[in-house]
């Protein structure tokens, strides 16, 4: 749900989980936090903590490998999208870095 309610189709801000995923597992980042309209990301080497932000009891925890695959199936997803290349060149250009996923 928090996906496709949150990241939606938007290849940015997929491209920008799919970054801190990675640099928290390479080591490069200790910990991010995301808030989108319905929900509330913790990512940290133990894994990713979602919270609903409507209702309380709506909540889950992921371990860093789970989150980072299934991320990365979405992105696979999104990439059929012409406008996955653009996306990619946009971050890059805008991060000043490569993407560290090597799934692109």
């Amino acid at each position: 749900m928090w996906l496709t309610g949150d990241i939606q189709v938007v290849h940015e801000l997929c491209l920008d989980l799919l970054a801190d995923l990675e640099d928290i597992a390479a080591g490069r980042k200790e910990n991010e936090s995301w808030e989108g309209n319905a929900w509330a990301a913790e990512l940290s080497a133990g894994g990713v903590d979602l919270q609903n932000l409507w209702r309380d009891v709506l909540k889950a925890h992921y371990p860093l490998p789970e989150a980072r695959r299934v991320v990365a199936q979405y992105w696979r997803l999104l990439a059929e999208d012409p406008d996955r290349t653009r996306a990619v060149i946009e971050w890059e250009r805008e991060n000043g870095r490569q993407h560290p996923f090597q799934g692109l």
